[in-house]
């Protein structure tokens, strides 16, 4: 054996030995959402994705294989599973495309809601690990390989959509925020917030399509300082990467309408100096 196939060896030996140890620090006997016992036989969910450590640690059997994982697309742009009514009306978006993790049923928002409304913050990290599927099979349309360092080349930044000061107060922590930021140190990515939201709009949920357009007219203001370190990180790897536009991914937990993609790519594309592509990410898509 030369030094070459030694080294690989080691390096084999190295990563396996990681995961396991990762396997045995985070590993819980009760499921994060069901809380019943966790059967540890280190399957796949049906789905056939390669699922990340992490949801195998913490989510029994059952309610893995009841994630509506949204892998079939029939809309390129909102990354729907059926034609998209709102994509026919409206071709012409700001944005590149939408890809969201999970269809969002019955089983998906009872899960968002104990994050996101009772306050249960420990589950972001399992909603944040969720979102790995989709974000890799989106850089890997990019160019990019499985190795983590290749997909950050794909990207300059990870930001979100902000909340107003009246929702973080009553709710404690903006739940986009947190997505972008696990995805951000999953993969070594800088996490910038890019926007602030101007005014309280009320929840999105309880409004008709034409309420939510309305809403997010002027809604959005790009802050500048981040803004400007964007363009910096963009121009230092610009020429390495060949790459003509800066690239961002924009997370939230819901895609809908579109209107709040729209209107956040709208006010990120007119405040930068340098082209911008932005693609979103989010958890589910109803």
């Amino acid at each position: 054996m030369n030094i070459t196939s030694i080294l690989a060896w080691l390096r084999r030996l190295s990563s396996s030995l990681a995961e396991q140890a990762e396997w045995l620090s985070a590993r819980s006997d009760i499921c994060a959402f069901c809380r019943k016992p966790i059967q540890f036989d280190n399957s796949e969910a049906t789905s056939g994705l390669k699922l990340p450590l992490q949801l195998r640690q913490q989510l029994c059997n059952p309610c893995l294989s009841t994630i509506p994982w949204l892998t079939r697309i029939l809309c390129p742009r909102c990354g729907r599973g059926i034609h998209c009514d709102d994509c026919i009306r409206q071709p012409n978006r700001s944005f590149i495309c939408n890809r969201s993790a999970v269809q969002y049923d019955q089983t998906m928002k009872s899960w968002l809601a104990l994050y996101k409304y009772r306050g249960n913050e420990e589950l972001a990290p399992l909603l944040g690990a969720m979102l790995q599927p989709a974000f890799e099979e989106l850089s890997l349309s990019l160019g990019a390989t499985m190795k983590r360092g290749s997909i950050a080349a794909c990207w300059d930044a990870i930001t979100y959509v902000p909340v107003s000061s009246a929702r973080a107060e009553e709710r404690g922590f903006n739940q986009a925020e947190q997505l972008a930021s696990y995805l951000a140190s999953r993969y070594h990515l800088p996490l910038l917030p890019l926007l602030s939201r101007e005014r309280h709009t009320g929840k999105q949920s309880f409004k008709s399509r034409s309420e939510r357009i309305s809403d997010m007219k002027k809604l959005f203001r790009a802050e500048l300082s981040s803004i400007s370190k964007l363009e910096q990180i963009y121009g230092s790897v610009a020429d390495t990467f060949s790459r003509t536009h800066a690239r961002i991914i924009l997370v939230d937990d819901i895609y809908t309408t579109g209107s709040t993609a729209e209107a956040c790519a709208e006010e990120l594309i007119a405040s930068s100096s340098v082209p911008l592509e932005v693609f979103v990410l989010t958890w589910a898509r109803s």
